[in-house]
């Protein structure tokens, strides 16, 4: 059966050289970005320029002009940017698309592939990025220009072949950047983000080994961090640094041959991308300083690395860098939320001779016994961040209450077990994940299940607030209290040891007790 002729498909005009005789559409709910892109494409030379604010104005306009190109965001209000997508799939118009978002997720982006985006841009992106997208679109239109030609001659069918190899590259390249996109936004410590560059340069480049040098500045030394396929390299191994001249440095040559590979008497320059046939360098700058150079090894199959190698291993420095900037930031600022929050509570505690530096003493008895369950890190690095402020909620309790020297009526307990929530609420705003929220909000239930806020019982109890929940009474039993004084220590561990099974996990007793006999 003989097949349907395809039709030719039309060829977006090349920005370098007929920029004036194209026309763009700028789509964006934001008028700031509608008026820099749209000055800046003016300013590449593109005499007309249209903008709309949402997807409704962007169809009204496609409706009486033939754009060649439209930057349109996914997000808008009235119809999003999928519906125009639509209704351009539907009117069969020849304009090429520039999905713009802040928002990016493998979904989506496939998604508006599917339905005709032929590019897309990451908010926020530099200007020189839209130059760069249009040229990509023209030379991808070009490549579909020539592909259709070549398969209407049967006699040209390895060329064919080769073209569609090179769209399944790029498809495949596009893929490998998404991935280190999404994964690189859900990495929230450094170390793993660390192991995630290392390991997924070696994968993107079908390299044997990778190594991530650590610059330090006051030594003029580069200092291996972490590693992959290394078996003789350890962190903290030092590595010199030469000056080659007044603007470049270059990496030991002794560190490349004895860890890595031979570099075949020439240089590999620490702040600048070098690629040799068997190992490629990459400068991994936060704000324009050296902050640590990438190096990959040892290409498999006797391969040499290319310039595509040379591309994702930039684009995987570049887009960790920004996120390793963006975690200090967010970890400085949220420390900082956090030590106003403990001083807070220590001018709380302050207020009563009885309670002073009753949180901090929790905080570091939590924390031993969480050693002593051989917790995790991360766990222990929870309590320590949330320890603290197990009782800020105390500070929407009234005095009268707080300090009362005898006991309290039903009505006061009932107030006095609103803390736990109060504290919830003034922290929830910090970003804390749901172990510390927990520690706060569940370090008053009991193991079998009459304790408060919410009656959890057992193993519902998350496994931290139970580890505070015996630390907080021990403390409270240790302690001087207006209507009591401090029990004697052999008298607290017995209590410990007795309301194991009902007030308290009995694993995590046993593990105080080990900790506090010893």
């Amino acid at each position: 059966m003989q097949s349907q002729a395809v039709p030719k498909p039309k060829i977006a005009p090349a920005p370098a050289n007929e920029l004036g005789a194209l026309s763009v559409l700028v789509v964006d709910d934001e008028a700031l970005i509608r008026e820099t892109l749209s000055s800046y494409l003016y300013h590449l030379g593109v005499k007309h320029v249209d903008t709309a604010e949402n997807g409704k104005r962007a169809v009204e306009a496609l409706s009486s002009v033939a754009y060649d190109y439209v930057f349109m965001d996914l997000m808008m209000p009235e119809m999003d940017g999928m519906e125009v997508l639509t209704y351009l799939s539907n009117s069969g118009l020849p304009t090429a698309v520039i999905v713009m978002t802040g928002y990016p997720s493998m979904e989506k982006v496939i998604e508006a592939m599917r339905y005709g985006a032929s590019d897309f841009l990451i908010k926020p992106f530099r200007l020189q990025d839209v130059k760069v997208s249009m040229e990509r679109i023209h030379r991808l239109h070009a490549l579909m220009e020539k592909n259709w030609a070549l398969n209407q001659e049967l006699e040209q069918k390895k060329q064919v072949e080769k073209l569609n190899d090179e769209l399944q590259k790029k498809i495949k390249e596009k893929t490998l950047l998404y991935e280190i996109i999404d994964t690189l936004s859900q990495l929230n410590l450094s170390e793993d983000l660390y192991r995630f560059l290392v390991t997924k340069a070696c994968e993107a480049c079908n390299a044997e080994k990778a190594c991530f040098l650590i610059h330090d500045p006051s030594k003029g030394s580069l200092f291996a961090f972490t590693y992959h396929g290394v078996s003789n390299l350890r962190a903290g191994t030092e590595v010199p640094v030469y000056r080659a001249d007044r603007k470049s440095s270059y990496i030991d040559r002794n560190f490349i041959e004895t860890y890595l590979t031979s570099c075949n008497g020439r240089p590999i320059f620490s702040n600048r991308t070098c690629r040799l046939p068997n190992i490629i360098s990459v400068p991994f700058q936060i704000r324009g300083e050296l902050f640590g150079v990438l190096l990959v090894a040892n290409k498999k199959q006797g391969s040499e690395f290319d310039r595509d190698d040379e591309f994702v291993l930039n684009f995987l420095a570049e887009k960790a860098a920004l996120n390793v900037e963006n975690m200090a930031l967010y970890h400085n600022l949220k420390e900082n939320m956090f030590a106003t929050l403990a001083s807070l509570v220590s001018a709380i505690e302050a207020r009563d001779r009885y309670t002073q530096q009753h949180s901090e003493r929790v905080t570091h008895l939590s924390v031993e016994i969480a050693y002593e369950l051989r917790c995790k890190p991360d766990e222990i690095r929870k309590l320590e961040s949330a320890g603290p402020l197990h009782d800020i909620g105390k500070i929407g309790i009234d005095d009268h209450i707080l300090k009362k020297p005898g006991g309290l009526t039903p009505e006061e307990f009932q107030v006095i077990k609103t803390h736990p929530i109060i504290g919830v609420n003034i922290v929830s705003h910090l970003g804390l994940d749901q172990d510390e929220l927990a520690i706060i909000r569940n370090h008053h239930e009991r193991w079998d299940g009459t304790g408060y806020p919410d009656g959890l019982k057992g193993e519902e109890i998350p496994k931290l607030a139970r580890i505070l929940s015996v630390a907080d009474a021990f403390d409270a039993m240790n302690s001087d209290r207006a209507y009591r004084n401090r029990l004697p220590f052999s008298q607290c561990l017995r209590e410990l040891k007795k309301n194991a099974g009902t007030q308290f996990d009995p694993e995590i007793v046993e593990a105080a007790l080990r900790v506090l006999k010893f």
